[in-house]
């Protein structure tokens, strides 16, 4: 277990403005393919806990407050942020980067629980507006902190298979009578395949931003698996994002989804023979009150 005296350190202190290229250089060596290059207003908007996705979320916080690590030289290790959610008095850590640095995860993950106190807290639960709609911290890519995180008694629990692809990818099939839709919120197409006034498949993009669009449940009906309209339809999918200029794309695949006849393993296998390289697993993790701890 992390011991709470080593938060002591004077290595820790509040982030300044002028840490702003250190960070984004700190971001940008985290950062998954497909996810955006982070800018000054990305994390500026991030400092103050506004975010594009998860809107209503991000405004029913409080408290947030942004700690960095320090290199002896000045310089910065790692950054953490947290907040209050006064809903159900949970504290968050909503986003930490440290080039997965086992100690310097060691001390920011401590600094967060100082700050938490006594309550329930939760980790990684919102998609932050340093990225494009991820939600959880990557398993691998974060093996550090993952395991750091476990030691001070958080539970980790899977959310969704992160997947990126380069496009065109060659050799798909495709779907004839496909029907096209317009989604307002996030802004895209939906596309669907009915049959008699049924709907057998469906499948959500949403517009490229910097080259990469976003491909959200793929979902065929349980009686028609089996058959060619999965990866016909991700077929589709794909010219359509090509059409909107994407030239790579990001699949957030639900681990959580709530449909009984949901198989994660089936549609694991149609996104991977259709090229895509699964990137890695996202995990939230929480943390039951400790009364004993007291708030700093």
């Amino acid at each position: 277990m992390i011991s709470l005296s080593r938060l002591g350190s004077p290595r820790l202190r509040p982030y300044e403005s002028a840490d702003e290229a250190a960070v984004l250089e700190l971001l940008a060596a985290d950062r998954l393919p497909g996810q955006p290059v982070c800018t000054a207003l990305m994390l500026a908007d991030a400092l103050a806990g506004r975010s594009v996705a998860d809107q209503a979320a991000w405004a029913g916080l409080d408290g947030l407050v942004t700690t960095v690590l320090c290199t002896p030289n000045g310089g910065i290790d790692g950054i953490v942020c947290c907040a209050e959610r006064p809903c159900d008095d949970a504290s968050l850590i909503l986003w930490l980067h440290c080039r997965d640095s086992s100690e310097a995860a060691v001390t920011l993950i401590a600094r967060a629980l100082e700050w938490s106190g006594a309550r329930l807290v939760c980790g990684f639960p919102l998609a932050s507006a340093l990225t494009r709609g991820l939600i959880g911290l990557p398993e691998r890519r974060s093996r550090a902190t993952h395991e750091a995180l476990l030691a001070v008694g958080f539970t980790a629990l899977g959310q969704c298979r992160y997947l990126h692809a380069e496009l065109p990818v060659a050799g798909l099939p495709h779907l004839g009578h496909v029907e096209l839709k317009d989604t307002v919120s996030p802004a895209g197409k939906r596309l669907e395949v009915r049959r008699c006034g049924r709907v057998l498949a469906q499948v959500f993009v949403e517009h490229p931003v910097g080259g990469v669009g976003v491909i959200r449940s793929l979902t065929v009906a349980p009686d028609t698996r089996g058959q060619d309209l999965p990866l016909g339809l991700l077929g589709n999918a794909m010219d359509v994002l090509i059409g909107f200029g994407a030239r790579e794309t990001i699949v957030y695949l639900d681990e959580s989804h709530d449909d009984p006849e949901w198989d994660l393993a089936a549609a694991l296998r149609t996104y991977l023979f259709a090229d895509f390289i699964e990137v890695d697993r996202l995990l939230t993790f929480t943390r039951p009150p400790r009364p004993s701890e007291t708030r700093g």
